[in-house]
């Protein structure tokens, strides 16, 4: 009685035309990777900054990032959008609104950065641009002066745009 099996010939053929097909492909896939990121990236700018201007219709128009008119530290910022705010700009953890933590949350939690998943954010001077503190040290960059928030992500997209000037 005689076996049935491949031939090494025939293995060698066809893990050969797999690994043709996976180097057609798998330009493609990352192509598609890459512009999935800028879309996310995109789309959570377009969330923070909504929030951001609906913060400030709440807060007699002033950005997050201050408390009573004075400059808020890094670590207030975060809780300004996941908890909840007194009209002063003073922040609870609390996730439900109750007097005088009547506004919030804006976001539910802090968005992930697509590049390097950091969720931190990291305060621009008045006087800097955002350019000069781009390092992917953090996810996000905010400016509490003009309420800008950018991604803190070096380099350019597929079309010649900076991530920073997204």
């Amino acid at each position: 009685m005689r076996a049935r099996a491949f031939t090494l010939v025939e293995v060698i053929l066809v893990v050969s035309i797999l690994g043709i097909l996976a180097a057609l492909v798998m330009p493609t896939f990352q192509g598609h990777v890459a512009e999935a990121r800028v879309s996310a990236a995109k789309d959570t700018l377009r969330t923070m900054r909504t929030q951001i201007e609906l913060y400030k219709m709440q807060h007699d128009g002033i950005p997050p990032g201050y408390i009573s008119g004075s400059g808020a530290p890094i670590g207030v910022l975060g809780l300004q959008f996941t908890g909840t705010m007194a009209v002063t700009g003073a922040a609870s953890v609390s996730t439900v609104p109750s007097d005088p933590y009547l506004y919030g949350p804006y976001v539910r939690k802090l968005p992930e950065n697509p590049y390097n998943n950091l969720t931190t954010i990291a305060y621009v001077a008045e006087a800097a641009a955002f350019a000069s503190a781009v390092d992917d040290s953090t996810g996000w960059l905010y400016k509490k002066e003009t309420a800008e928030f950018r991604i803190n992500q070096t380099g350019i997209d597929s079309k010649g745009a900076a991530f920073i000037d997204y």
